[in-house]
């Protein structure tokens, strides 16, 4: 679920932009594409697996989600290398494997449904200074138009969701009227209302920088190894509280190791007995017996002198 809300965030509001890649429409009768090498559908696809899943509710009915629309969009990606007529061939090979007679023919009415809607999208004009709500409006406009209210929640629910936060955010940080304080507050605001998953998903790419901000005040404010290891718990987990604290005692460690070496050459830098020559040897000998080949790549970047 995480996976597919990252995919809708991405792809959402910035697949208005690129609506004039699709081809224009062409027959959708069947017919058998040939494979890449190595049994891929198309070579851009080589060593992947279709992505998005397919399955079916309690009632045999198919599933509407956006899981489906993954894989739709899976198999849309090979255009240029495949004909709308060979993917679609190619889409009802991999579904008859999963479904039964009803549950396909709903799956493949549905696909040409999405190719058609992608197609208008592709003829629509829209001036470079209309506003993305503007553009997301007319785009759920023409969505309208080939799906149901249960099939518009399952393909794009999530997406509209966040596009129009994303709407209603830009919106706000535009506003010459708002103080930036004022600002901050209403983007929160938006924030603390969207849905749990896509605010989780929103915020997975910023944790980093989130947790390292976190973990300076923290520091800063004279916190201990157990108030570190309680803060990251609570912000990433557990298990990534041990993998964090693991990094730690190894980054400590490899730390300590470079201090040694940096005191041990600077002696044998200041013993004046040693010729220039001799010196380097010194040198090249302690490394080699303090550090591997893989560590000895590192090393020029943290013993640097002083």
């Amino acid at each position: 679920m995480r996976r597919a809300l990252g995919f809708l965030l991405a792809g959402g509001a910035v697949a208005l932009s690129a609506w004039w890649l699709w081809p224009a429409a062409a027959p959708l009768a069947p017919s058998m594409p040939a494979k890449a090498a190595g049994g891929a559908f198309a070579p851009s696809q080589q060593g992947t697996q279709p992505d998005g899943q397919v399955g079916v509710a309690a009632s045999g009915a198919l599933r509407v989600d956006a899981e489906l629309r993954r894989l739709f969009d899976y198999y849309l990606a090979a255009l240029g290398e495949h004909s709308l007529p060979a993917i679609r061939a190619e889409l009802q090979r991999y579904l008859q494997g999963k479904l039964k007679a009803a549950a396909l023919s709903q799956a493949m009415n549905l696909f040409d449904r999405y190719v058609a809607y992608r197609q208008s999208l592709a003829g629509m004009t829209v001036a470079a200074q209309t506003d993305l709500a503007q553009r997301l409006g007319r785009a759920q406009a023409v969505r309208r138009q080939y799906f149901n209210e249960a099939e518009l929640a399952g393909l794009f629910g999530d997406e509209d969701r966040y596009d129009d936060f994303t709407a209603k955010r830009l919106a706000i940080l535009a506003n010459p009227s708002l103080s930036a304080a004022e600002k901050q507050r209403q983007v929160a605001e938006l924030e603390r209302q969207l849905p749990p998953a896509l605010r989780a998903a929103r915020e997975e790419p910023i944790k980093p920088l989130t947790l390292a901000q976190a973990e300076s005040a923290l520091q800063k404010n004279g916190g201990d190894e157990q108030a570190l290891y309680s803060l990251r718990a609570g912000m990433v987990g557990q298990a990534a509280a041990d993998r964090l604290s693991e990094l730690d005692k190894e980054q400590a460690s490899w730390q300590a190791r470079v201090a040694d070496f940096k005191r041990d050459r600077a002696a044998i830098a200041s013993n004046s007995q040693l010729t220039a020559q001799q010196q380097q040897q010194a040198v090249a000998q302690l490394q080699a017996q303090r550090f591997n080949a893989q560590e000895a790549l590192r090393l020029p970047a943290f013993a640097a002198s002083p």
